[in-house]
């Protein structure tokens, strides 16, 4: 729409139309939107540009009021970003747009019902438009609901196949459902697209440990932690890596460092507590089985008392035959 409506513009209105500057906000509105799509898949800087974008639309149009509403989620105003969609929505009730920002800005606050309501919405008024689908995977996908949210995000990612946020989400939600192989390909695909979101190297650890491949598992881990330094996520996986593999020392130490990132959370004290009990069990076991094998082998002590034995009874023996 936009090429066709520009190249017209271009010969029949001045630059400083009415009808130019109108198409000017609306373009960068809906740069914006798009901008803000991109962030929710981990480019930080892309916020700040669609916040910078958003802000030079001056709202005449209901796209630009859309943008600003986008905006308001970025700065995380969730409250008045909810605000905005609805009033959008009250001159424009079947503009789709809305509607998903309207989603998200329930999400934030935690309304997921609602927020899947709205995507839904969405969805119906335009079935192609990838971002509602997504949204509606978003909310089942957090509600505990992988299979259902995997129908929403095989459409979304079938209508927008370059969104590395669809593939992350199909990915967790192939997880969620026991399919850890289809879930690898699902997060390759989010990781050609985005290699640089620590998010999809964790999951892809995740997957790569359902599937037995503990080394790769290992080093999807260490991708993880090198591009969010911090974490305790990266740490709790590659702790439960090396419980499965036995290795109960590695896993103390890498739940330590989980710990560090993370002092006050209460699972990785306790799986913490329950290694450390096992560690100190083995290592009583081991000295226990020490000393028993040394007390086995003993000669000093076993044979000279086998001989004392036998060679009283002899004499007992013997003392009767004389008698």
């Amino acid at each position: 729409m936009g090429g066709a409506t520009g190249g017209g513009l271009g010969e029949e209105a001045a630059a400083d139309s009415p009808v130019s500057r109108a198409m000017k906000e609306f373009n960068e509105a809906t740069r914006g939107v798009k901008r803000f799509a991109d962030a929710r898949s981990g480019r930080a800087g892309a916020s700040i540009d669609a916040l910078d974008e958003a802000l030079r639309a001056d709202g005449v149009h209901p796209i630009g009021k859309v943008a600003m509403g986008y905006a308001r989620l970025i700065k995380g105003s969730n409250a008045e970003a909810l605000d905005a969609f609805d009033g959008v929505l009250r001159g424009e009730p079947r503009m789709a747009e809305a509607h998903i920002g309207r989603g998200e800005a329930l999400l934030s606050l935690g309304r997921r019902r609602e927020a899947l309501a709205a995507f839904g919405r969405a969805a119906r008024i335009a079935p192609g438009m990838a971002a509602a689908h997504a949204g509606m995977g978003t909310v089942l996908l957090g509600a505990g609901r992988p299979r259902r949210a995997l129908r929403a995000l095989d459409r979304a990612a079938s209508l927008d196949p370059g969104n590395a946020s669809v593939h992350l989400g199909r990915g967790e939600a192939l997880l969620g459902a026991g399919r850890p192989r289809r879930a690898l390909r699902a997060l390759d695909r989010a990781a050609s697209l985005e290699p640089r979101v620590w998010k999809v190297h964790l999951l892809r650890g995740e997957a790569l440990h359902g599937a037995k491949r503990a080394a790769e598992a290992l080093a999807a881990c260490d991708r993880a932690e090198s591009l969010s330094p911090g974490r305790s996520e990266p740490h709790v996986l590659r702790c439960r890596i090396h419980m499965g593999a036995g290795n109960t020392r590695e896993a103390l130490a890498a739940i330590d460092r989980a710990a560090a990132a993370e002092p006050r959370d209460e699972k990785i004290a306790v799986v913490r507590a329950r290694l450390r009990r096992a560690l100190g069990a083995g290592a009583a076991a081991q000295g226990r089985r020490g000393r028993s094998g040394s007390h086995g082998i003993n000669p000093a002590r076993q044979g000279p008392a086998r001989g004392r034995r036998g060679g009283g009874g002899g004499r007992r023996r013997g003392g009767k035959g004389r008698a």
